[in-house]
C-alpha cells in the first residue's frame, strides 16, 4: 500500500542566455513561472492536490514554491542541499561568450595537476571550450576550476533526499493513523511537491534505479525538461522498516502549451 507520493518538478526556463546555471541565482521567465503556478493551483481542486512543498533555495525554484505556497496556504520547506551543482568558473557564463581554442593555452591544459591546483586565475584566461568539453565527456573525473565536483554533488543531493524520505514517511504514517482513528472511508495518500533542478532530479532518479550517475551518457541522454514532472511512489510492502521507492513517471511535460 502506498504511503506517500513525491513529485519532482524542474523549474521553468530562466531569464538569461544559454549557459551552465548551477549556483548562479538567476530568476525564471516570469510569464512561464506564472503559468506554472496557475496550473499547480488548479490541480489543488483534484485528487492530485499537494499537502506540502519542498524547494531548492535558488530563485528559479523558490519563486515558484513561495507563490504556490502562499496562494494555497501550503507549508513550505527550503532545502539548501537541493540546489544545483556549482560549475565553478563556468557557472553562469553564456556559451556564446566562451572562446574556443583548437590548441588549449598553457593555463587550460587538461591534466590532473592543473585540475587539482586550485590556483586563483582570471576567468577570461581559464574559461575555454576544451576544458568544458572535457567535463561533458567525463564529468566524474574532470573537475572544473572552483567547482563543486560531481561526487560531492551526488553525495549532498542523496543525503538530502534520504532525509526528506525519512521525514515525509513519518508524517505520512501519522496522517494515515489519524485517518484510521477518525474512520475516514477513503484515506488519501500524502502528496509532496519538490521544486528542484535538472541535475538534482537526475541524481535522485539514478539513486532509485541504482544506475551509474558517473557516466557522461546519463547526463547527456536523459533529458529533464523545464517544468517536467517526475513522480515517485513510496510504500512499505513488508512488515519491516524498508521503504520501497518506485518511479512511476519520468520527466513528463507538465506545463500546458499556450492555446
Amino acid at each position: 500500500m502506498s504511503l506517500l507520493e513525491i513529485e519532482l518538478i524542474r523549474h521553468v526556463k530562466v531569464d538569461g542566455d544559454s549557459a551552465l546555471y548551477g549556483s548562479t541565482d538567476i530568476p525564471p521567465l516570469a510569464a512561464e513561472n506564472g503559468r506554472l503556478v496557475t496550473q499547480l493551483i488548479s490541480q489543488q481542486n483534484t485528487s492530485k492536490a499537494y499537502q506540502s512543498i519542498i524547494s531548492s533555495p535558488l530563485l528559479r525554484c523558490q519563486s515558484l514554491a513561495v507563490e504556490f505556497s502562499q496562494r494555497c496556504k501550503l507549508p513550505l520547506e527550503i532545502c539548501v542541499d537541493l540546489q544545483e551543482m556549482n560549475f565553478g568558473i563556468f557557472d553562469g557564463v553564456p556559451f556564446d561568450s566562451i572562446p574556443f581554442d583548437s590548441e588549449p593555452k598553457e593555463d587550460v591544459k587538461l591534466d590532473k595537476s592543473f585540475l587539482n591546483k586550485g590556483i586563483e586565475q582570471d576567468k577570461k584566461q581559464t574559461v575555454h571550450w576544451p576544458l568544458l568539453e572535457a567535463f561533458f565527456q567525463s564529468p566524474a573525473t574532470t573537475h572544473l576550476p572552483k567547482s563543486e565536483g560531481l561526487a560531492h554533488f551526488h553525495e549532498r543531493v542523496i543525503q538530502a533526499w534520504q532525509t526528506i524520505i525519512k521525514q515525509q514517511v513519518i508524517i505520512a504514517g501519522e496522517q494515515r493513523a489519524h485517518d484510521v482513528q477518525s474512520k475516514v472511508k477513503q484515506p488519501k495518500n500524502r502528496r509532496v511537491l519538490v521544486v528542484a533542478h535538472g541535475g538534482v532530479i537526475r541524481m535522485i532518479i539514478a539513486h532509485i534505479l541504482q544506475l551509474d550517475w558517473q557516466q557522461a551518457s546519463w547526463h547527456q541522454q536523459l533529458q529533464i525538461s523545464n517544468a517536467s514532472l517526475t513522480c515517485i511512489s513510496l510504500s512499505q510492502p513488508y512488515d519491516n522498516n524498508q521503504i520501497l521507492q518506485q518511479l512511476t513517471t519520468i520527466a513528463m511535460p507538465f506545463l500546458k502549451e499556450h492555446d
